[in-house]
């Protein structure tokens, strides 16, 4: 489900999934726009980044999240889901990292 919403007069915010969709330490892919986003939850937080690695194409969503560090399948670049920082090459370019907010049961990314 992919709609664009004004939430709590914020506008720009697309929802992108139920709360309860994404256990934490696991990750999903989504559509916001024409983008391609990974969204994870950790230790209760919930991120979303660019889904893919700005080394080589590769889909983030095939790649693994360990604690903090999401890794790329192609090359093993790898990034704080966080921040989107790079934390290991050869990638050297941080992810694009989006807004999120998740309120009443359900997620909302701003993009």
């Amino acid at each position: 489900m992919d709609f664009d919403f004004q939430l709590n007069g914020s506008s720009g915010y697309t929802f992108v999934a139920s709360s309860d969709s994404i256990a934490d330490g696991d990750m999903i892919e989504v559509t916001v726009g024409k983008e391609t986003v990974v969204v994870a939850r950790l230790y209760g937080s919930v991120y979303a980044v660019d889904g893919i690695c700005t080394h080589a194409y590769a889909e983030l969503i095939d790649g693994e999240l360990e604690d903090h560090c999401l890794y790329c399948p192609l090359h093993f670049a790898s990034f704080d889901i966080r921040d989107g920082s790079v934390t290991e090459g050869p990638a050297d370019k941080p992810l694009p990292v989006y807004d999120v907010l998740e309120q009443d049961g359900f997620i909302w990314i701003k993009g």
